[in-house]
C-alpha cells in the first residue's frame, strides 16, 4: 500500500506546473532571479563614417533567470558624437550559430536619450544565447571608444525591474589599418 501511495504522490508532483523562479514583489513588480549576462559588443566594420554596417550585442540568459527576457535597452553613454540607430534594421538571433532571426515586437530609437529599446515577442526564454544585431545610420565620424549601457527587463511591462548588465564597448578608427 505504501508503494502505491508513493507512486500516486510522484505522479501528482510530476503533473504540477513548475513555478517561476523569478522574483515577484507584493506590489506586482517583477525581477530576474539571476539576471542575464552581457557577453560582448562588437562590429566587424570599425572605420569611421562607414555606412551599411552592424553592431552585435550578445547576452546570455541563464537557465536560472526565472523569467524570460522581454525588452532589452542599449543606451549610448556620453560621448563626443551620438550614434543613431535604424530600428527597422534590428535583428535578433537565438543560439550561438543561428542565422535565423527571431520575431521582434516593438523596436524604437530615441535620439534625445540615445536609447535603442527592443521588445521581444515572444520573450526570449531562460537558457538562451541571444545576439542582437543593430544597424547605425553610419559609424561616427570621430574615432575613439564609444560606450553603451545594456539593460535587460523581464516580463511585466511597466512593472518589470530592469537589470543593468554592463557596458558594451565599440572602437572606431580613423584609417583602414585597424588590425
Amino acid at each position: 500500500m505504501r508503494l502505491e501511495a508513493l507512486a500516486i504522490a510522484l505522479v501528482g508532483i510530476a503533473g504540477l506546473r513548475p513555478q517561476s523562479l523569478g522574483v515577484e514583489f507584493p506590489d506586482g513588480r517583477v525581477a530576474f532571479d539571476h539576471p542575464p549576462a552581457f557577453v560582448a559588443a562588437n562590429t566587424h566594420s570599425p572605420p569611421v563614417g562607414l555606412t551599411h554596417t552592424t553592431y552585435n550585442f550578445i547576452v546570455q540568459i541563464p537557465t536560472t533567470a526565472g523569467e524570460p527576457l522581454a525588452p532589452l535597452d542599449i543606451q549610448q553613454l556620453s560621448s563626443i558624437e551620438t550614434i543613431y540607430f535604424l530600428p527597422q534594421r534590428t535583428r535578433a538571433f537565438v543560439g550561438e550559430r543561428s542565422h535565423r532571426p527571431i520575431p521582434l515586437g516593438e523596436v524604437k530609437f530615441d535620439g534625445t536619450s540615445a536609447r535603442l529599446s527592443v521588445t521581444f515577442d515572444p520573450p526570449v526564454s531562460a537558457g538562451s544565447y541571444l545576439r542582437l544585431k543593430v544597424a547605425p545610420l553610419r559609424n561616427p565620424y570621430w574615432d575613439g571608444t564609444y560606450l553603451f549601457a545594456v539593460t535587460a527587463f523581464p516580463r511585466g511591462g511597466d512593472r518589470a525591474l530592469g537589470q543593468n548588465l554592463g557596458t558594451g564597448r565599440l572602437q572606431f578608427y580613423r584609417n583602414s589599418h585597424f588590425f
